[in-house]
């Protein structure tokens, strides 16, 4: 079954892991987006301390890595706690401005669109106007460099992987995985249902910032073409 969001109290788990690192984790399934804003606004706080050797933020949970020898497990833990309890008395960010992604749905660019029309009973035009007309969260960066998971798509396109992954998949499709939607940043072998794909190069690693995408982006899917 997929993971469906949830509703959740921001209550997270702060516990070492490992000697050198500190796990924040929210026990939820699927996409909170109360939690998503907390641990970005948490990773923005932790960032501007240069104390962490890493700050990786994902979907639910956040972890942070230090030098041990610069700074005590104990002192780590109450920094990362602090930091969160000062969370509500922050003052909100300002906007982010969004990153633009020019996709090109359906057809060869998108070879599942068909999938999702089954499964939702909806026209392409409709699909593509669902898909493109929220604002999107870039959760988490991984599995491969520059695959960027973003947060949850339009709960009618909601559709899960294919049973058997695809040996290729091109570099910059536009894919749903159950709730998710996410960006491949290179040409990788996939499960994702692919419904489009940008031209942007979302990954070159000859690029002096090889990653155009990084974990707190915001993105607005832009289709081109016939619509």
């Amino acid at each position: 079954m997929p993971l469906k969001p949830q509703k959740t109290k921001l209550d997270p788990r702060v516990e070492p892991y490992g000697d050198n690192a500190v796990l924040v984790a929210y026990d939820v399934l699927g996409y909170s987006e109360k939690a998503s804003n907390a641990i970005h606004q948490l990773s923005d706080t932790l960032r501007d301390m240069n104390l962490w050797t890493n700050v990786v933020p994902a979907y639910d949970s956040l972890m942070v890595t230090f030098n041990p020898m610069m700074i005590e497990l104990s002192s780590a833990l109450n920094t990362v706690k602090t930091s969160l309890n000062n969370l509500s008395k922050a003052k909100k960010d300002k906007p982010i401005k969004p990153i633009d992604i020019p996709v090109f749905y359906g057809g060869e660019d998108g070879p599942d669109m068909e999938n999702i029309c089954k499964s939702s009973k909806l026209t392409e035009t409709q699909i593509i106007k669902r898909h493109s007309s929220r604002l999107y969260r870039v959760c988490l960066m991984g599995f491969i460099p520059g695959f960027a998971f973003l947060s949850e798509t339009d709960k009618k396109l909601h559709h899960p992987r294919h049973a058997t992954p695809r040996l290729k998949v091109a570099p910059g499709s536009i894919g749903i995985a159950n709730w998710q939607t996410g960006i491949y940043g290179l040409e990788s072998p996939g499960g994702w249902q692919i419904i489009g794909r940008t031209p942007l190069s979302i990954f070159d690693s000859k690029r002096q910032e090889p990653f155009a995408l990084k974990a707190g982006d915001q993105v607005r899917f832009i289709p081109q073409g016939k619509v």
